[in-house]
């Protein structure tokens, strides 16, 4: 079966086929082969026609994303699944097997496992070219991006997010979770709602931005360039003010430091 597999993904690299087809024949692999088997599959690198941005859907288990510039599209390694949806790849843990539920029990104290769950074995790895759009989806799991430096927009559910390194605007909501985003901005619209949790923006220096906040029962704090705020709006210029960036805190705490 994995001899099967590397021909045809050595078949995509030669370019003999294309990656629909490629996607198509690993598909037909997986039926016949157990789900974890098929999970470690990695996902061809070459961009399939008409792909151009990357989504990567982390539930109950961790995902780690980097930017590489030596990866033309997007490689992905660990339990996962790949479609393209339009002019998106989409990557996403690899479903459940049936004897996979969620009640806590107690396991080894290397490893959190929730009656059979083996967090460890649910580690997705995401190489993608720096310069592609990213979409995040983090329900119940953690997810961490470096050196991505295209848009980066997502949606984290009950989990924790971290992204390092940012260089163009953010689109993020936290509905019940942490988010913690370091990076630069000096264009563009950015957007971050925090619905219930706490999201924190580093801002280097270099950062050319106007910070517009908005808050009704939750807190935004402007570190730097001008205090806090209990309730209400808050306009802050960082820099020249190029871009923008527009805090909605609904519940929860958000906090923005400028350098």
């Amino acid at each position: 079966m994995k001899g099967l597999q590397r021909e045809i993904l050595s078949q995509v690299a030669a370019g003999t086929i294309t990656a629909e087809e490629a996607a198509a024949r690993l598909e037909a692999l997986e039926a016949d082969s157990p789900p974890a088997a098929a999970a470690q599959i990695p996902s061809p690198a070459p961009a399939p026609s008409g792909a151009r941005q990357v989504k990567v859907i982390s539930q109950f288990g961790s995902a780690e994303v980097v930017g590489d510039p030596s990866v033309a599209f997007v490689i992905a390694d660990g339990p996962h699944r790949a479609r393209q949806d339009g002019d998106t790849m989409v990557i996403e843990h690899a479903p459940f097997d049936e004897d996979q539920t969620f009640a806590f029990s107690h396991g080894d104290s290397r490893r959190v496992v929730i009656n059979g769950l083996d967090w460890q074995r649910r580690r997705l790895t995401v190489r993608m070219n720096p310069d592609l759009p990213l979409t995040l989806s983090v329900q119940a799991g953690n997810v961490s991006v470096d050196g991505v430096h295209g848009p980066i927009s997502g949606e984290v559910q009950a989990g924790n997010c971290k992204v390092a390194d940012f260089r163009q605007p953010l689109n993020l909501v936290v509905q019940a979770g942490n988010v913690n985003a370091g990076g630069r901005l000096d264009g563009g619209a950015s957007k971050v709602r925090c619905e219930m949790g706490s999201i924190r923006i580093a801002l280097e220096k270099g950062s050319s931005v106007r910070i517009r906040a908005h808050t009704t029962l939750g807190k935004v704090a402007i570190e730097g360039a001008g205090g806090s705020l209990g309730s209400g709006s808050k306009e802050v210029i960082v820099g020249g003010g190029a871009g923008t960036l527009d805090v909605d805190c609904a519940m929860g705490n958000v906090k923005v430091a400028v350098e």
